[in-house]
């Protein structure tokens, strides 16, 4: 988040700061939708282990466990972006002083927007060639998981990442400092 001792100015500051805000909350209920993804994964393959034994594991435990790996994994690339969890180099960028720490800012951002921008390019051929269902990831009421299910949480993410960037760009641009976690320049 915004370091403590920031106070938003004026009203485009205080509207990015909120924004921010619920950036950050968004994040964290992201981090919780991945963390019941590993939940589940966990009790399907304990469940697995334990009834395979007894010839007692349905089929389907598979498929789902396997949905949720996918989920996990896309879920948390906002939960993990939004929440400061990236690699960040910051020991690089301390080196060059201030005007480092911006141009590494603007390079982070710029190349995110990028990355997102090129997943997102490829959604149109991911509808077209997610048709049919994912086998085995049987749905209480007897059908099956579509195959486009796996990929919307990759592309929901995809579009909050771009969005933080966004927000990032917007609060370099009003003055604001950028979020961290424990980034401390004066140690």
């Amino acid at each position: 988040m915004i370091p403590a001792e920031f106070q938003p100015e004026g009203p485009l500051q205080r509207a990015l700061n909120r924004l921010d805000r619920l950036n950050w909350t968004m994040g964290g209920a992201f981090l919780w939708v991945s963390n019941l993804c590993l939940l589940a994964m966990l009790g399907l393959t304990a469940a697995t282990i334990a009834l395979r034994p007894m010839s007692l594991a349905p089929y389907w435990m598979w498929p789902w466990t396997m949905v949720f790996f996918i989920w996990l994994s896309f879920f948390g690339f906002f939960a993990l972006y939004a929440r400061l969890k990236d690699v960040r180099v910051d020991f690089v960028a301390e080196r060059l002083g201030a005007a480092g720490m911006v141009a590494t800012r603007i390079i982070s951002d710029a190349a995110t927007l990028l990355v997102a921008g090129v997943l997102l390019l490829q959604l149109p051929k991911v509808i077209a060639t997610s048709n049919g269902i994912y086998d085995g990831a049987i749905l209480p009421a007897g059908g099956e998981l579509p195959r486009l299910a796996l990929s919307v949480p990759l592309f929901l993410s995809t579009v909050l990442v771009a969005l933080t960037a966004l927000l990032d760009i917007a609060k370099l641009a009003a003055g604001m400092p950028e979020n961290v976690t424990d980034h401390h320049p004066e140690a």
